[in-house]
């Protein structure tokens, strides 16, 4: 059976991703983490278990609880989650789904290019996320549909 781990911090946008996903490939299996810590754990624990991961790039350090609360944002935790992956070699295939234009200063496509060149064996590609909108459905099919 094919696996998909999501790694997603806000609550209503994991559940629209997993909503969508459920209906579009409901064959598919998938686990999700809610922080940097969780995520970083499963994969390197895990990583050979899963098809492919869809990687928010901004989240929190820690899973929020009633005793914690989430600790530190983490504005680039994917990103060093992919350099992460990288240094380990694993070779899982990764897509971004984030609903923020720029980071750290650099626009969405520059920092699509700048991830493409860093980690080729990994990084797929992004998907922009929108409440309002449903083109990302679109986007986010086409990639799972081409790697699986």
């Amino acid at each position: 059976m094919k696996k998909i781990l999501i790694v997603e911090d806000e609550q209503r946008k994991l559940e629209n991703i997993k909503e969508f996903l459920k209906k579009e490939f409901p064959e598919i299996e998938y686990v999700d983490r809610r922080s940097y810590i969780s995520a970083t754990k499963e994969i390197f624990e895990h990583y050979q278990e899963y098809d492919i991961i869809l990687l928010d790039m901004s989240m929190t350090t820690y899973d929020v609880s009633a005793d914690e609360s989430g600790g530190v944002p983490e504005p680039l935790a994917g990103a060093n989650i992919l350099d992460t992956m990288f240094l380990m070699d694993i070779s899982t295939k990764v897509i971004v789904v984030t609903m923020y234009e720029s980071f750290v200063g650099k626009k969405l496509s520059d920092f699509d290019i700048e991830l493409k060149n860093t980690y080729p064996d990994n990084y797929i590609g992004y998907v922009f996320f929108s409440y309002q909108k449903t083109d990302w459905q679109i986007k986010l099919k086409n990639y799972i549909t081409y790697l699986l």
